[in-house]
């Protein structure tokens, strides 16, 4: 079951200050029947519509989030009809359980605290949903079996079941709600350099990595400055490690350059993750990686088939000497939905040098 983090006061250590360190714990993703759910270390949770089985011509995105604590409400949010000016109607099993006004233009209809809050409990008691708009035409539909299990899950992680502020598991308690939170990553800021490792230096790199076996045809490694570290440049290196289709794999190294010039290079540091396809790699690979100088993380984006309505993703932000996770989403279900679900996240805070 969902573990809460607790955030611990700022400790120093060399480069790096971490305002809280726990080893990542991602929360878990349930599939019930047509839905999916999950909700991330802070408690907030999502719920999700997945695609029937055959054609997605008119299947909608039903998405029902909750944030943590005893104020928050749910959100249900309808999209993936085409867009039509004018009024819509939502029916479950052919009853009208809400209407409003869908703008020009607008492809999300957003529905917020009470009137969320009213749909997600009817949405519990039906076996589908239909959009339609003012002349009754039909917009887009979605299975409801399943959903009742997922909110009565959302309730459960939440701290809210048998409480009066559940949406499914009703109580006669007092709306409770339990209290939990994120880690803060507080890490010095890297000021760039423009000691890069040298073409010849990288050559040397991929002939000696496990990579080299993955790497046909055309290639392309990539190097970016780390900054100043406490024994000078460092620099991370993205090494091609071979590609499909829609996802191409790199291994990750972190070079040090030393007071001759030369770079030494080691595997990248992870405290979670970091292994592509491969569980038992020798060295921490990334898909479809991505670096951002300006918030100084990198990122992976690991499609499940070319769709994108499957796979993970994760960043992790440099604190000095390893990449520390700072979010993470899972979509498990390869069934139309690009509404994956968050299920780790950490406040990072970057201080001046």
């Amino acid at each position: 079951m969902h573990r809460a983090i607790l955030a611990s006061a700022l400790c120093f250590a060399g480069t790096a200050i971490i305002a809280s360190n726990p080893v990542p714990t991602p929360g878990k993703v349930m599939t019930f029947k047509d839905w999916t759910v999950g909700c991330d270390n802070g408690l907030s949770c999502q719920a999700v519509a997945l695609k029937p089985d055959g054609p997605w011509d008119d299947g909608l995105s039903v998405v029902v989030t909750r944030k943590s604590g005893l104020q928050a409400m749910p959100t249900v949010e309808i999209s993936g009809f085409s867009t039509k000016p004018g009024r819509f109607r939502l029916l479950v099993d052919g009853k009208v359980t809400e209407s409003g006004t869908i703008a020009s233009g607008a492809e999300t209809i957003t529905l917020k605290d009470a009137a969320a809050i009213k749909v997600a409990r009817a949405l519990a008691k039906g076996t589908s949903l239909q959009l339609v708009d003012t002349n009754g035409s039909k917009l887009g539909a979605a299975s409801l079996s399943g959903v009742a299990a997922a909110l009565r899950y959302v309730d459960s992680v939440q701290g809210r079941a048998g409480s009066k502020g559940a949406v499914i598991a009703l109580g006669a308690r007092k709306a409770t709600a339990k209290k939990t939170t994120v880690p803060v990553l507080a890490v010095r800021k890297i000021v760039p350099s423009d000691m890069l490792p040298d073409a010849s230096s990288l050559v040397a790199l991929s002939e000696g990595s496990p990579c080299a076996q993955e790497r046909f045809g055309s290639t392309q490694d990539t190097a970016y400055s780390l900054g100043n570290g406490s024994a000078g440049a460092q620099s991370l290196v993205l090494l091609n490690c071979g590609a499909g289709a829609y996802n191409f794999s790199s291994g990750i190294y972190v070079g040090q350059r030393s007071v001759d010039g030369k770079w030494k290079f080691e595997p990248a540091k992870f405290d979670y993750g970091a292994t592509g396809f491969s569980a038992d790699s020798k060295i921490p690979i990334l898909v479809n990686a991505d670096w951002d100088a300006a918030t100084q993380s990198i990122s992976s984006y690991s499609k499940g088939r070319g769709l994108g309505d499957c796979g993970s993703s994760e960043s992790w932000v440099w604190d000095g000497s390893m990449f520390r996770l700072t979010d993470a989403t899972v979509m498990g279900e390869c069934r139309g939905s690009v509404d994956w679900i968050p299920v780790w996240r950490a406040e990072v805070k970057l201080l001046p040098r």
